[in-house]
């Protein structure tokens, strides 16, 4: 409208006065066609009653918002917006992880930078009910990603709705098909939500995990449990919105999935033979019930450890049953014969501190417990007197230590503790213990021109390197933040008493 359009202007009119010739121009157009009519009549009645709102509007008794979009709950919004292409990452953090876990992945970096474009996140701030709803879903909701080379997958969710990311199979943000979820359970590329309709399970399957056999990335699929009468029984008794009572906890760990429900816990993945016994050929795949005594129904799982260190503690009230692998005795049974069932185990277990291939740390009470081979790293500690390299512990001995720890961490060839003001590393890259002067809250350990470098981060956050030792104390240097890390776990563990 020439008549009224100025240009060059750089404000809006605010004015009574200025608006009222605006509406009497308005008024004074001759009819329209429909379609822009409608809209004329739209922008009048906004200029005369203001704009429609969703936020902060007090309703009158019996009064409703009008139907539109942006009268939607947060989540509705939230997730039409994703499904139509908005980019939720406005910080970029699925790239800026991928760039810093692998920076020369070109092909990969590209997927994502088409996946989630910088455009895409404008659709956000159309309104302020669609910016409103991104920050409490960023607050909210649940985000998820795993990163190897030239592959990334990042699931977003939020009141239930999941959309992921696969950059070998999707070009976009994704909606996974399925019933809202209650929660998502994962472990690198495989993941089980569960629902009010029942579990369904997605990603890599290739040791039958999700309790089917496939071997490439699969979309959403309801699990069953054909070979588990009793669970299958239990599931179709419960109403039809109801099926999530089924499940009392789910654990994934490298390629295993275990389900405690009501009725006792199922089992499938790798390794399978160790908690359920042999299986037939054809039935190999599906979940199976785990071989525990009749009337064992545990309330809760600890489940740590890959694929041929795998350590599984069931509980129910105060009694334990323990299997998974048992090279060099490391389940401190007493014994190192392979295993077909979970048996009960005969000292008290709170947390499954390392379960390394040859041997495994427990935390019991106020005491560290060793089981298996003894590693150099841990002959070297001293921890173990009377222990030497390649000894085998078949039942579980605690480590001795000469002073309160406060944090502990292990892995196969390293070893790290923390006592009043200070934190010992034993590793099987130095002859003797070395200590930090400070109490660590994380370690990692990285190679920098084919040198192992060891890094420690104190209590205010600020890492610090290794670079030298003294008379056994650690020489150290401020250091960038580490591209990962490894926390030390909060323990209070007494000193020996001889």
């Amino acid at each position: 409208m020439p008549s009224i359009h100025n240009d060059k202007g750089t404000s809006t009119p605010a004015s009574v006065a200025s608006l009222g010739s605006l509406l009497a121009t308005l008024s004074k157009l001759p009819p329209l066609k429909p379609t822009a009519q409608a809209l004329l009549d739209r922008a009048r009645s906004i200029l005369t009653s203001g704009p429609p709102l969703s936020m902060n509007v007090e309703l009158a008794d019996g009064e409703e918002l009008p139907v539109a979009m942006h009268t939607l709950n947060q989540g509705a919004v939230w997730a039409c917006l994703v499904g139509g292409g908005a980019n939720p990452d406005l910080e970029d953090r699925v790239l800026d992880d991928n760039l810093m876990r692998w920076p020369r992945d070109r092909e990969t970096h590209d997927k994502i930078r088409k996946a989630l474009t910088p455009e895409a996140k404008c659709l956000w701030f159309l309104c302020r009910k669609f910016f409103f709803s991104l920050n409490v879903a960023e607050k909210d909701g649940e985000c998820y990603q795993f990163t190897e080379y030239e592959y990334c997958y990042h699931h977003h969710m939020y009141m239930g709705r999941l959309f992921m990311l696969d950059t070998d199979k999707h070009t976009a943000l994704t909606r996974a098909r399925m019933p809202r979820a209650l929660e998502v359970y994962s472990d690198w590329f495989t993941h089980i939500a569960r629902t009010p309709k029942g579990l369904w399970g997605w990603g890599q399957n290739g040791f039958g995990q999700l309790g089917f056999e496939s071997f490439e990335f699969n979309d959403p699929t309801r699990l069953t449990f054909p070979a588990c009468p009793k669970v299958a029984e239990l599931e179709a008794s419960l109403p039809l919105w109801e099926k999530h009572r089924m499940v009392t906890a789910v654990s994934i760990e490298d390629y295993q999935t275990f389900i405690l429900t009501p009725v006792g816990t199922v089992m499938a993945g790798a390794a399978s033979v160790r908690f359920v016994g042999p299986v037939e050929r054809e039935n190999y795949y599906f979940f199976h019930p785990v071989a525990v005594p009749s009337g064992f129904v545990p309330d809760h799982i600890m489940h740590a450890g890959l694929l041929n260190a795998t350590t599984v503690i069931l509980s129910m009230g105060d009694r334990q049953m323990i299997s998974g692998g048992n090279y060099c005795g490391r389940l401190g049974l007493g014994h190192d014969d392979d295993m077909t069932r979970f048996v009960d185990l005969p000292f008290w277990v709170d947390r499954i501190m390392t379960s390394a291939f040859v041997f495994t740390v427990f935390l019991g009470g106020r005491q560290l417990l060793f089981a298996g081979r003894v590693r150099p790293h841990i002959a070297q500690s001293g921890l173990l007197p009377g222990k030497r390299r390649d000894d085998k512990c078949i039942t579980s001995t605690p480590l001795r230590f000469p002073e309160r720890v406060k944090g502990f961490w292990g892995d196969y060839d390293r070893m790290v503790w923390v006592t009043e003001g200070r934190t010992h590393l034993c590793d099987n890259e130095h002859d003797d213990q070395i200590c930090v002067p400070f109490e660590a809250m994380a370690c990692h350990r990285t190679l920098i021109n084919d040198n192992c470098i060891q890094l420690f981060r104190d209590s205010t956050g600020q890492w610090f390197k290794v670079v030298g030792e003294s008379d056994g104390v650690a020489e150290l240097v401020e250091s960038e933040v580490a591209e990962s890390w490894e926390d030390i776990i909060p323990v209070d563990v007494d000193p020996y008493d001889s």
